[in-house]
């Protein structure tokens, strides 16, 4: 079970246990699953948002906050079936979101551009998220449509793939 006391880093709730060391639920398929479903759900709403055009949207103040979102709903979801997944099957605790994407890469889950390209939207949401400077709408509907939507699928595709055929 999760240690509700621990302390979040990031927010996923996999990440309790990792940051006191203490024991975190084993990933199973419904678990999998779910959170899978998130990150599909929010791909299809980017997907549909970035199909009406830039001009559109990005003249739309509710469209660039669900575009927003989408990104951190997208990134969160993975994140957390990663730290899932990299401590069930690997023992490993990884130090946020980009190092669990590259632990994946490194553990041969996912193909290593996948894990970069993951890694670049996970410092998008950390922009989103945190506002280390004022956000740049312009730039989350441009990595959306250069190439981010497609890694998010591909990435998808390849961890479905390892959980169906690793867990039981």
């Amino acid at each position: 079970m999760l240690n509700a006391s621990a302390t979040p880093l990031g927010g996923s709730p996999f990440l309790k246990g990792c940051r006191r060391r203490v024991a975190v639920t084993k990933i199973d398929k419904r678990t999998a699953r779910r959170l899978l479903s998130e990150a599909r759900e929010a791909l299809e709403e980017l997907k549909e948002l970035v199909s009406r055009g830039r001009e559109q949207v990005l003249g739309d103040r509710t469209l660039i906050f669900s575009m927003r979102y989408s990104v951190i709903l997208m990134v969160e979801a993975l994140a957390d079936l990663s730290f899932a997944i990299l401590e069930k099957d690997f023992g490993e605790c990884p130090e946020g979101y980009r190092d669990a994407f590259a632990r994946l890469a490194k553990r041969g889950v996912v193909k290593p551009s996948l894990a970069e390209g993951m890694r670049r939207l996970a410092s998008l949401r950390n922009l989103i998220v945190h506002r280390y400077w004022a956000v740049n709408d312009e730039r989350i509907y441009e990595e959306a449509v250069g190439g981010g939507i497609g890694i998010v699928e591909e990435f998808v595709a390849e961890v479905s793939n390892y959980v169906e055929a690793k867990d039981p």
